[in-house]
């Protein structure tokens, strides 16, 4: 069985390797060939939105977003092209600048750190998405035609989004976690979004010329930040105005929500649970922590400033919060029962012989898709509303939860 999986393993990496040689001879010839631009002159093109008559001294992106939370992502205006940087595409990485270029312009001839960036012409119209984060803020912008793969259809939970990947476009590439190349250069859709993480196959991606965008939302410090990245997908499918409109108006309702609990007593909480051994406990640094902040909530780690979560033991959990109510899981649990038979001395804690224990599962489908971590991370103001009335309920008597219900 081994020797058979290895065997399969190998030749999945040579057909793709084979593929994405074949595919960048293809575009070799094609860059060579008589009919083909040269540098400095641009291509022409005939889809919407695309530059005609192109003018060097043109302003082709009148539209400039602004970031006022997001600090992973930065965007710098150029006459017919925009630099993209992702300063961490993944836990420690180096940052990394993208170069989108209008489409019916020149590809730019560049230098230092750019020389060598990729270049993506937008709008994109063929986007394969490793993460379903991204789909809520493609959703949106009116943008979901444009994805063409997702990583994985049974995880997603946008009823919109389902139909779309059911379309006989849409190339399913990574279902059991590991991308593969094959089926994506034989799609060659126009660019791939990372979920923050590398994988062996985008080399392989990469040098059959799809460009391959990190997207690292997931290390931003607070939800608003995390929010605001609807505007690098509007970067990318030229929807400027409409992520304008739709951040605006989140972070309206969000600051909005956020004040109804301003003036209250911070109610003591125990957040998250312990798995294998180990507690993940969200500092008061994390956007987990900003929620419960914001959402009036105090808890023994939210003086830590730090961006990262601890991991401490369930007996200092314990000793430090053994007695708070509410209880706020980060987990997919329906029933208490659930919950011991995870970790029986969870039935120790107050909340849970109160039955106050919450979980974020009311939005969960068939293969544990938690729509929590798909539309909550565009929408951190009906996270924050669920979490005011579980932490305050007295402030909202009559809340209709999004995300959370109480374990039965």
């Amino acid at each position: 069985m081994i020797n058979k999986l290895f065997s399969g393993r190998r030749q999945r990496a040579v057909t793709a390797a084979a593929a994405a040689a074949a595919l960048t001879l293809s575009l070799a010839a094609c860059g060579t060939d008589a009919g083909s631009p040269a540098p400095g002159v641009a291509p022409s093109s005939t889809a919407p939105g695309c530059i005609t008559d192109f003018n060097p001294n043109t302003d082709y992106f009148p539209v400039k977003q602004k970031l006022e939370y997001a600090e992973n992502f930065s965007l710098s205006y150029h006459k017919s092209y925009q630099v993209l940087t992702v300063k961490q595409p993944e836990v420690g990485g180096k940052p990394e600048s993208y170069v989108l270029v209008k489409c019916g312009a020149p590809k730019p001839q560049l230098s230092g750190d750019l020389a060598q960036a990729q270049q993506v012409t937008v709008p994109v119209h063929s986007l394969f998405s490793a993460s379903t984060t991204h789909l809520p803020s493609l959703e949106a912008l009116g943008q979901l035609d444009v994805v063409t793969g997702v990583a994985s259809n049974a995880l997603i939970s946008s009823k919109a989004a389902q139909e779309r990947v059911q379309s006989p476009d849409v190339t399913e590439f990574a279902p059991a976690g590991t991308a593969n190349a094959e089926k994506i250069v034989a799609a060659k859709p126009d660019v791939l979004i990372t979920a923050g993480q590398t994988d062996p196959a985008y080399a392989t991606v990469r040098q059959a010329g799809i460009p391959v965008l990190a997207d690292a939302e997931y290390l931003e410090t607070s939800p608003l930040g995390e929010a605001e990245w609807i505007k690098y997908f509007a970067a990318l499918t030229g929807t400027e105005d409409k992520a304008a409109t739709t951040f605006d108006k989140i972070a309206a309702n969000y600051k909005s929500a956020v004040q109804k609990a301003a003036d209250a007593k911070p109610t003591s909480v125990v957040l998250n649970q312990p798995y294998q051994g180990s507690w993940t406990m969200p500092t008061g640094g994390t956007p987990m922590g900003k929620l419960i902040t914001d959402a009036g909530g105090s808890w023994p780690w939210q003086d830590d400033t730090s961006t990262v979560s601890k991991n401490v033991d369930l007996e200092t959990v314990f000793a430090k919060s053994g007695d708070a109510k509410p209880w706020i899981t980060s987990t997919n649990w329906k029933t208490k029962k659930e919950a011991t038979g995870t970790e029986p001395r969870l039935a120790d804690f107050a909340a849970f012989k109160s039955g106050d224990v919450w979980a974020p599962s009311k939005q969960v489908n068939a293969a544990g898709g938690n729509n929590l971590y798909e539309l909550g991370v565009l929408r951190p103001d009906l996270v924050v509303a669920d979490l005011i009335a579980i932490l305050h309920p007295d402030l909202e008597p009559d809340h209709r939860f999004t995300f959370y219900q109480k374990l039965k």
